[in-house]
């Protein structure tokens, strides 16, 4: 074997043994996890602006609507990659629910898209990470019964 290729680390390896391209990436990233709140609070700040609008004119937002898919798309990949579980299995449902890029969304589908962002809001606030537990399953169960009650934008 070419003694070159890094080989995986033997369960007695110290830290001295992790490659410093590994302790590079794990730095930055945590660097980038100190950035988070103020990346993520941007986003969906512009989000409900865009939802702000979208309210204007419900039987023709549908730029705003496909605005508010992106941003969330977004949050959704963020949320997961800085352990924010749960931010990512709202905006996941929220995605979901925006699946149809050309519709417009009414009054009531306009307060279903409000209804994630509170949760999301929520999450951020009280800063819970990773899945969430009990609370999970309450944020996630109304959600779900508000998409499961009125229907998605098409």
């Amino acid at each position: 074997m070419d003694g070159n290729i890094a080989q995986p680390a033997s369960p007695g390896s110290s830290e001295e043994d992790v490659p410093d391209a590994v302790r590079d990436t794990e730095a930055t990233v945590a660097a980038l996890a100190d950035s988070f709140f103020e990346w993520i609070g941007e986003d969906i700040a512009r989000a409900k602006q865009a939802l702000a609008t979208a309210k204007d004119k419900p039987s023709d937002n549908q730029a705003e609507i496909r605005a508010i898919f992106e941003v969330v798309h977004n949050v959704k990949g963020q949320g997961g990659s800085f352990g924010y579980d749960l931010l990512t299995s709202i905006g996941g449902s929220l995605c979901s629910y925006l699946r149809v890029e050309t519709a417009s969304a009414s009054e009531k589908q306009l307060k279903v898209i409000a209804a994630h962002f509170a949760a999301m809001d929520f999450v951020l606030e009280k800063n819970i990470q990773g899945k969430g537990g009990e609370i999970s399953d309450q944020l996630t169960g109304k959600v779900a019964q508000l998409v499961a009650n009125i229907p998605a934008p098409d």
